[in-house]
């Protein structure tokens, strides 16, 4: 898994070099991870990092090998990936790596991105976004605004929205039945559960992908049940803080020293 050398592209004069190369990982997001951000380069601001985290590899290689499955056979069930972990240990970088691998690779996707609150969406989730735009060796094809992630050439039709949820709006997270689906939850513990169940609607789809990381800070709720009656559907993973490499070390010990180990 080798990056290319930068090449600056414009919406209407991209290599057929470059859009191959980029295609080659419709079915491989380890590979454009890798592949499209300046991981060790000197000079950029990644240069003292190898690659993502271990638990972040454990999950696209995951989300791959489901991907690959369900090209095989299209009769599998929706791809649906569930991740629980305390804060800081690189949850919404994840997702910004899923959204752009999906949207660089796939033509006209839906991707539709909500999170807990519109604080959480629009400063955290879609911030995290265009950080990670800046740094796609393909960047110049997509446009980042407030609300919108889109292909310059294809406004319209090849995008990912941020859409604040609302019981009133569940319809938004319906999917319209797309060719190529993509739901993202950001702190799903706190999205409203009609959300949720219009999500599901949208999972007869083949193909659909939908992902979903929180904090497990609830004991009710379809994000908890992710993990338990529901588990048989999502592939779940949950991540110990004390080994991300991103995550506030120190600050988790000392939560430690002063609650214990188990407290909430």
């Amino acid at each position: 898994m080798s990056r290319r050398a930068v090449i600056s592209a414009s919406p209407l004069d991209v290599s057929d070099e470059l859009i191959d190369f980029i295609a080659g990982f419709r079915h491989d997001p380890v590979g454009f991870v890798f592949a499209v951000y300046p991981w060790g380069e000197e000079g950029g601001d990644l240069h003292d990092e190898s690659g993502p985290d271990v638990w972040q590899l454990d999950a696209l290689e995951e989300l791959g090998r489901q991907v690959r499955a369900c090209a095989s056979n299209p009769l599998l069930p929706a791809i649906q990936i569930a991740i629980a972990s305390g804060h800081g240990v690189g949850k919404t970088a994840l997702i910004s790596w899923v959204i752009q691998w999906f949207v660089s690779c796939h033509m006209d996707p839906t991707i539709t991105v909500t999170a807990n609150t519109l604080g959480q969406l629009s400063t955290k989730t879609w911030r995290e976004l265009a950080k990670w735009h800046r740094r796609m060796i393909h960047a110049d094809w997509f446009q980042w605004t407030a609300t919108t992630f889109y292909l310059k050439d294809r406004p319209e039709t090849h995008k990912a929205d941020a859409i604040p949820w609302s019981k009133e709006r569940s319809e938004a997270f319906q999917g319209a039945h797309a060719k190529h689906l993509l739901t993202v939850f950001d702190e799903g513990s706190a999205i409203d559960d009609s959300i949720w169940v219009a999500a599901d609607g949208a999972m007869t789809t083949p193909g659909a992908i939908w992902i979903v990381c929180g904090n497990p800070t609830r004991n009710t709720g379809r994000f908890r049940e992710c993990f338990g009656r529901f588990r048989h559907r999502w592939t779940v993973r949950q991540v110990d803080s004390r080994t991300a490499k991103k995550a506030n070390l120190a600050q988790i010990q000392g939560w430690i020293d002063d609650y214990g180990e188990d407290s909430d």
